[in-house]
């Protein structure tokens, strides 16, 4: 949402000077992928060791699974480097 609102209040061009809402706008992908892939690690951790109860996992596992996916999302659209 950050990436569209910059667009829509920069003008056409955002893209090439990068003001510093586009330069925090394009910062986060990495940012979104590092955090998911901790999330995942300590689900594999939380089922591993029995850490909480089976509905935590379970919620855990969800959250790991839709942060990988919305990375998994971003590659594919070019915003994070393969």
């Amino acid at each position: 949402m950050l990436f569209v609102f910059v667009l829509e209040t920069g003008g056409d061009l955002t893209l090439i000077t990068r003001p510093l809402p586009m330069q925090i706008a394009l910062a986060l992908p990495p940012v979104i992928a590092v955090l998911a892939a901790g999330t995942a690690v300590g689900a594999i951790l939380a089922w591993w060791h029995s850490y909480w109860s089976l509905r935590i996992r379970l919620h855990q596992t969800v959250l790991a699974v839709l942060g990988v996916g919305f990375s998994w999302q971003l590659a594919t659209l070019g915003f994070l480097p393969v």
